[in-house]
């Protein structure tokens, strides 16, 4: 029977009319049997396809919430509508299909999604939904056809829905990992039996809704990617890499895009790697990607080329971090303090490759402060850490790639140490401490190499600095100390012949020049290249070199001083961070979600100077910014911080891209497109691409050349609506597509969702009619 003549006949009865619009000639090559409808109730689904009983054909799994149970429709071997007596329904209801054998799992929890897999390895497919309350399910199937609750586990902030619970083998391990979403962050979880561990999270910035898994690169290795809709990055990328000989997922890249409506991946037969369809929200634009590699655009305003990697103590506040080479290869890596684990998480960096995954070290509880740096003129940087709660300074380094627990630093007795930054004084590396007795401040410069120490009484303070920067402020060749304080002004120990001299800012002249000095705003450079570096401030729009003049010219105020002040191009602009590279400046714009690069330009033999450039970070927010070589390919990266990761912002070489490969958009203004499946539905060979349209209630078939260009091949209504009367749909039905073989004769069907009811298009083979 022609695909005309089964809507006519089957969906009269349902008292939906049906229309097939017209049709180019590639319709000729699709067609379809009798609809078949199998009913489930108000508010069915998600559906799933899988062999449930082991037989090789697939069966039906539907979600139905309305009566509280998970129907399985077995396909019944070689089903005859004349062969098998249908049972009568209730009132208004279809009567059981003939072509599946119908049982439930009655279940006590909304079901939001559901995955047929065999976690106990017996052969038969078990069950594992995500439900309200939020917990996961593990529903066991103990004999063919018996199912019985195995386990569950209470998940905090669950956000699973069918596009964010899947079992895929993404990990560094022989057994397959449940993958669902958590509080926004993907989290994953290697299956043992119904036991659950720790999950690897995934952290993306922003709430995830979405994920999928494919080998996007080609290089065999499953890819997770993460979706956020309305994000100015909606596509999140986690490739799978080698990390010696294990499996691991690599930093996220970020793809900038319009809002989207829905995603998928497809595989083109013979293709090593997965493309990626999407549809856009406002352009309604269905598109395709192929991942590429692009060179870095190396000048002008631009977007950034960044990889971000996800602290596993994600929002931490009270995270610190430090850039050293921390194993004596010569690259820099990354230390940060993870104070909910109370370990020293190191990112060490490979060649080739750049940072890699983080791995914990234990370490002091609740660590306040953490420093790194090459103190002995050996290849290996060492590590300082505080911790207040424990008053405890200690110091460690990485050894046959491990740190051990970190060795106490005698301080003085009865003295509580509050605060720590290495410094360089007189040649030396120091450890500036900040310690404290009752209401009794003092500042213990203690050198590393174990010489007399020195103390500098601080009087009372009334809070901890946050850090401390040497530098020769009033250029006299002694290194000064400035501490800076969450929201009290700079004081100075000023070095002076006989020691210090505490200056705050009354006693300062002009301090007002210097007041927005804070702990992630400040730098020292030589702007002017005399030999003595400047305090550089980011702020409000500018950046700001000063120096400390005790005894400035005639007329001139003695105090703070600017030498130079650059100002972004952008009057908004709200500078909150900035590191030197080279001879630039990099300043971190907030306001504008961007990195300013400021340099010196010549004109007429004038040098000045300005704003040369800048690259927008959309989506990510740093709070501090570090320069240097962090990519594993020798070239200059900025190296951003941020709350729940950091990201390796590249400014050369070679970056993971998006190439279009295709698209198409509808004429028919109504049209709303919003789901997508991917199979062939005419068993030709070629990839067909569906899509569902919530506006007219059509269901459209596209399918690809053999040069991937997308052609639409046809389309119907599936059901006829008077609810719409224009803008957007207020309903999205039919609501789910798959493509799989539910009628058993080796060719695959098309399977729709709508409301109340899932209904089968069975693909019309050239020699028998499926009925």
């Amino acid at each position: 029977m022609t695909h005309r003549a089964a809507m006519c006949s089957l969906l009269t009865l349902l008292g939906l009319a049906p229309v097939v619009s017209a049709q180019p000639r590639l319709a000729e090559y699709f067609g379809f049997g009798d609809l078949e409808v199998v009913k489930i109730d108000r508010g069915a689904g998600p559906i799933v396809i899988a062999d449930m009983n082991g037989d090789g054909l697939q069966d039906l799994v539907a979600v139905n919430n309305y009566k509280s149970r998970i129907e399985l429709h077995y396909q019944r071997p070689d089903a005859s509508p004349d062969a098998i007596e249908e049972t009568a329904g209730e009132v208004n209801e279809l009567p059981t299909h003939w072509r599946f054998r119908s049982d439930f799992v009655s279940v006590s929890h909304r079901v939001m999604a559901v995955v047929a897999h065999d976690y106990d390895g017996d052969g038969l497919k078990d069950l594992i939904y995500a439900g309200q309350p939020p917990e996961l399910v593990f529903v066991r199937q103990t004999s063919p056809g018996t199912f019985e609750i195995d386990r569950i586990h209470r998940i905090k902030l669950l956000q699973a829905n069918r596009n964010a619970l899947l079992v895929a083998d993404v990990l560094d391990d022989p057994r397959p990992e449940l993958l669902t979403i958590v509080g926004g962050e993907i989290h994953i979880w290697t299956i043992d039996g119904s036991n659950l561990g720790q999950p690897t999270k995934l952290i993306a910035g922003s709430d995830l809704v979405g994920i999928g898994v494919e080998d996007f690169d080609g290089d065999g290795q499953a890819d997770v990617l993460g979706v956020i809709p309305e994000n100015p990055a909606p596509l999140r990328l986690w490739l799978g890499q080698h990390d010696g000989a294990r499996h691991v997922l690599g930093p996220q890249v970020r793809f900038e895009l319009p809002a989207l409506r829905e995603y998928d991946a497809v595989r083109f037969p013979g293709d090593a790697a997965a493309s990626i369809a999407t549809i856009e929200r406002a352009s309604k634009r269905l598109v395709l990607y192929d991942l590429a590699m692009e060179p870095v655009e190396p000048s002008g305003n631009r977007d950034a080329s960044m990889r971000v990697y996800s602290f596993s103590d994600g929002g931490n506040r009270k995270r610190k971090t430090s850039v050293a080479d921390v194993n004596g290869d010569g690259l820099l890596d990354l230390v940060a303090t993870n104070t909910e684990s109370n370990s020293l998480v190191v990112y060490l960096q490979a060649p080739g490759k750049g940072l890699q995954t983080g791995v914990p070290h234990p370490s002091l509880a609740e660590m306040t402060y953490l420093d790194a740096g090459n103190v002995d003129g050996g290849s290996e940087a060492e590590i300082f850490v505080l911790s207040e709660k424990e008053a405890v300074l200690g110091r460690t380094r990485l050894e046959a790639g491990v740190i051990d627990f970190p060795q106490p630093i005698a301080v003085s007795e009865g003295h509580t140490p509050v605060a720590m930054a290495l410094v360089e004084l007189g040649g030396r590396s120091s450890i500036a401490l900040v310690t404290k007795a009752d209401r009794e401040w003092t500042m213990e410069i203690i050198p590393v190499d174990g010489t007399e120490r020195q103390v500098v009484s601080l009087g009372k303070l009334s809070r901890s600095p946050d850090t401390i920067v040497d530098l020769d402020a009033d250029r006299d060749g002694r290194t000064d100390l400035l501490l800076f304080t969450r929201d009290k002004p700079m004081i100075m120990l000023r070095a002076t012949a006989d020691g210090y001299e505490m200056m705050d800012s009354e006693k300062m002249g002009q301090f007002g020049l210097v007041q927005a000095a804070n702990a992630d705003n400040t730098g020292v450079f030589d702007i002017d290249q005399d030999g003595v570096p400047e305090l550089l401030i980011a702020t409000q729009n500018y950046v700001r070199a000063v120096r400390y003049d005790p005894r400035p010219e005639r007329g001139i105020g003695a105090g703070w001083q600017v030498v130079q002040q650059i100002n972004a191009g952008d009057p908004s602009s709200k500078l909150i961070a900035l590191t030197v590279l080279g001879r630039r400046i990099v300043a971190a714009d907030k306001e504008n979600n961007r990195l300013v690069m400021m340099g010196e330009t010549t004109t007429n033999g004038a040098t000045t100077w300005q704003e040369t450039e800048s690259i927008n970070v959309r989506g990510f927010t740093p709070n501090a910014i570090y320069s240097g070589a962090f990519s594993g390919d020798g070239e200059d990266n900025i190296l951003a911080i941020g709350d729940d990761g950091f990201a390796i912002i590249k400014l050369a070489g070679e970056r993971v891209a998006l190439r279009e490969l295709t698209s198409w958009r509808t004429d028919k203004e109504r049209r709303v497109e919003h789901e997508f499946a991917v199979g062939d539905i005419n068993g030709d060979g070629f990839v067909d691409l569906v899509a569902l349209d919530a506006g007219e209630q059509m269901c459209e078939i596209f399918t690809f050349t053999t040069t991937r260009k997308m052609l639409y091949a046809m389309s119907f209504e599936v059901f006829e609506t008077k609810i719409f009367s224009g803008g957007e749909a207020r309903e999205f039905e039919p609501s789910e597509a798959h493509i799989a073989d539910l009628t058993g004769d080796g060719a695959d069907d098309l399977i729709l969702l709508t409301h109340d009811r899932v209904l089968i298009y069975p693909q019309m083979t050239k020699t028998t009619d499926k009925r």
